[in-house]
């Protein structure tokens, strides 16, 4: 008879267990799924003109190169196809949940559920907006059948993350600041090089590109 209620109890233990474990595992994809809602690319009205203005003035079948966390964007309002839709897994610590110190478990979210893109897709977007010429960075673009790049006019602070993405030395392109403690607002005095990014970023003429729309805050670019 004990060895019976012993049973019963370890398995209504387990059983517990097994219970608990599903319901984190539920409010955690809950959680992970509302990280990923899309529903912010309609909070900022001028960024969503420049979605709109993709999908009025482009292409049906265009691709645009831009950092991943455009995607949506460009996709869901603007009805084009993004070259990148995610972050790749060498680059994980530059996404924002992913990373969030009050937060651990968002970790064990990504791993579970996060759909990580090519690495070598990522490498090669964070290479087109890291070239200093144009030849090489339309090559890029040719690629990957695009004749559209897109940046936002605040962007200069994914600087850091091109260059992980594309393996390159940060000390390659970025001054490191002598004053560490204190946080750099402008990282313009910083950079090493004019890359098509920071040029782009700042809305300059191009050579062998062409301004299609700026609206100060989104700009897009056509190959020309």
């Amino acid at each position: 008879m004990k060895t019976q209620i012993s049973t019963r109890s370890r398995t209504t233990g387990i059983a517990a267990i097994i219970l608990v474990l599903v319901a984190a595992l539920v409010g955690m994809r809950l959680e992970f799924d509302s990280l990923q809602s899309p529903d912010w690319i309609f909070s900022d009205p001028k960024t969503a003109e420049g979605y709109q203005w993709l999908a009025n003035n482009t292409e049906t079948d265009a691709a645009v190169l831009a950092w991943w966390d455009y995607a949506d964007g460009i996709e869901k309002i603007g009805n084009r196809e993004a070259v990148i839709d995610e972050a790749s897994k060498n680059i994980r610590n530059a996404i924002g949940g992913y990373m969030d110190p009050g937060k651990p478990w968002h970790k064990i979210e990504y791993a579970l559920w996060y759909p990580f893109e090519s690495e070598e897709k990522v490498k090669d977007v964070a290479e087109f907006f890291l070239s200093e010429n144009a030849t090489s960075a339309k090559e890029i673009a040719r690629e990957h059948g695009s004749d559209y790049a897109l940046v936002m006019s605040g962007d200069l602070g994914k600087y850091f993350a091109l260059v992980m993405a594309s393996g390159g030395n940060f000390s390659d392109y970025i001054i490191r600041p002598t004053n560490i403690s204190v946080p750099v607002t402008d990282m313009r005095p910083y950079l090493k090089k004019q890359t098509i990014f920071t040029r782009m970023v700042d809305g300059d003429d191009i050579e062998g590109f062409s301004k299609a729309f700026d609206n100060d805050r989104i700009r897009i670019y056509k190959l020309s």
